[in-house]
């Protein structure tokens, strides 16, 4: 609604105020009143004393500007709701005041605080089903020198997981979902058991496919021993095998991103129980023919 001031006088109506009119019980909470310059509320009708002089009732815009004879303009607007406040003089019906209706907008909850947000990505972390580590390798059990040896996990362990924690914040709902994934670069630590350290990025671990030569494989986690573990402890190298996990929250509140949202989750690191591994050296002979 424009140029409400170009009315005599207008002020927001007191909260709560109401009105009877033809179409029931109308609040005046969120209305303007304006007045009409010149008109006053007359007493009451010497020939009706028992008639109130004033009524009220709802209007369009149409009806509104007739009334007004446009003294005032109005921009347009079909969707626009006013109270008539109508007073019977005689021998004709004069507006004396009108309400505009002006709806308050309602107020935007509070966002909530680091401290409300911290607590529900903390919780939503604890419930994140990150998979410890089952360490595989190719061959299995005794592997051989200057060939290599593939490590992996299965697909099931290197799987993204997800949790979604929601609670309802004076009405509103703060909803956190925090998702563990492989770290894209050097998913995989794996301590080969011979001093070397084997580092593998989430793209090259893979499964050994026993269907292709062992020198043809999909992955790229593989180291070769250089020596026998003749001299280790049971015969074997202890393979430990390390998987980080990068952790990322989302956070929404009333149906859009949070103001504040929660400071990430460090890099997770889980650690699969040492795997043995017996590494022989074969001998060849070469003759001649």
């Amino acid at each position: 609604m424009s140029n409400l001031e170009s009315a005599a006088g207008w002020q927001q109506a007191d909260e709560g105020t109401s009105v009877e009119a033809e179409d029931g019980l109308v609040d005046l909470g969120v209305w303007i009143e304006v007045d009409i310059p010149g008109a006053s509320e007359p007493d009451v009708h010497p020939d009706s004393p028992s008639l109130p002089p004033c009524y009220f009732r709802q209007a369009n815009f149409a009806e509104l500007n007739a009334w007004l004879d446009n003294d005032f303009v109005f921009a347009p607007d079909p969707d626009e709701i006013y109270i008539l406040k109508l007073c019977e003089t005689v021998g004709e019906t004069q507006l004396i005041t009108f309400w505009v209706h002006q709806p308050v907008a309602p107020e935007e909850p509070p966002p909530p605080t680091i401290e409300e947000t911290m607590q529900l990505r903390n919780e939503a972390w604890s419930q994140l089903a990150i998979p410890e580590p089952t360490t595989v390798m190719a061959p299995g059990k005794i592997t051989i020198v200057q060939i290599p040896t593939y490590v992996w996990v299965s697909a099931a362990d290197r799987a993204p997981v997800s949790e979604t924690v929601t609670t309802t914040l004076d009405g509103h709902e703060l909803s956190l979902t925090a998702t563990a994934y492989p770290r894209r670069l050097g998913f995989l630590r794996v301590d080969m058991g011979d001093g070397n350290t084997l580092w593998c990025d989430a793209d090259d671990v893979a499964a050994f496919d026993y269907s292709r030569d062992p020198l043809n494989q999909p992955s790229g986690c593989f180291h070769y021993y250089r020596q026998a573990s003749v001299n280790q402890p049971n015969l074997r190298y202890q393979v430990v095998l390390t998987a980080y996990w990068e952790v990322s929250v989302s956070c929404t509140f009333n149906g859009g991103p949070c103001t504040n949202p929660p400071p990430t989750v460090p890099t997770q690191s889980l650690t699969a129980p040492p795997h043995p591994i017996a590494v022989a050296e074969v001998q060849a002979l070469a003759s001649p023919g």
